[in-house]
């Protein structure tokens, strides 16, 4: 199946500390504002923690997609300075019932804007109040939410607990076939193998997952393990996962 939303690669950070953890820029985010991110973190080792459990959540980022898709909608609108939105805008502004928003996004700036932001109901009586969303951008968050996160999807972020409800999902149903493949021939095993997702790798292993199944280019996950130096990794799939 092929990625129903991008995914970027793991990085590793090594912290203030001394620790190291593993995150995933979120979809949408430039490069310039991701190094600034990587910084920030490395800086806040609780910060970093909290991002990589982040980063681990599918539906997490999911939710993070959709969130995103709305934000450009409403920045395009006012960078373009389109006056009838503004102006719609600006009015709740005098209505009671949002005038604490932006009293608080005045004095915390983007980080209260933030925390309203999670606040769903009062985000669609907003939406409703400036006129709501145009169709194509419902399209998109339609699509988003209908399609399914890939088995793939979960093992290259290391949701471990979506990759157990896959395939006590998939047995149920007498469908469990670990080693299918994407458009570019890589199996979830290589995918976890390609992020470092130890425990997921275990996981497949124990569910008889093939290591020597080949991508379109010839390598499996035992070549992915040697060539990421994942030694952990490699003598974990040598051992078929014991």
């Amino acid at each position: 199946a092929a990625m129903s939303f991008a995914i970027a690669e793991p990085e590793s950070l090594s912290l203030s500390d001394g620790t190291t953890v593993t995150v995933s820029k979120t979809p949408g985010m430039a490069a310039e504002e991701w190094k600034e991110t990587k910084k920030m973190l490395e800086e806040n080792p609780e910060e970093a923690r909290r991002w990589e459990s982040f980063s681990k959540d599918a539906k997490a980022v999911r939710a993070w997609s959709q969130k995103t898709c709305i934000e450009e909608f409403y920045q395009s609108k006012l960078s373009a300075g389109d006056e009838v939105y503004s102006g719609k805008l600006l009015g709740l502004e005098k209505q009671p019932e949002f005038a604490h928003i932006f009293e608080d996004v005045k004095r915390g700036g983007m980080q209260a804007a933030l925390q309203h932001s999670y606040n769903e109901p009062l985000m669609m009586k907003i939406n409703r109040a400036v006129g709501g969303l145009p169709e194509e951008v419902k399209d998109a968050l339609s699509k988003m939410q209908s399609s399914a996160v890939t088995l793939q999807e979960a093992c290259k972020m290391g949701d471990l607990k979506a990759v157990e409800d896959y395939i006590k999902a998939a047995e149920g149903a007498g469908k469990l076939d670990l080693d299918a493949k994407d458009a570019k021939g890589v199996t979830c095993l290589g995918y976890a193998v390609g992020a470092n997702r130890v425990a997921v790798v275990r996981l497949l292993l124990s569910k008889k997952a093939d290591a020597s199944a080949c991508d379109t280019s010839g390598g499996n996950a035992l070549h992915y393990a040697a060539a990421y130096g994942r030694k952990e990794l490699l003598d974990c799939l040598l051992k078929g996962g014991l």
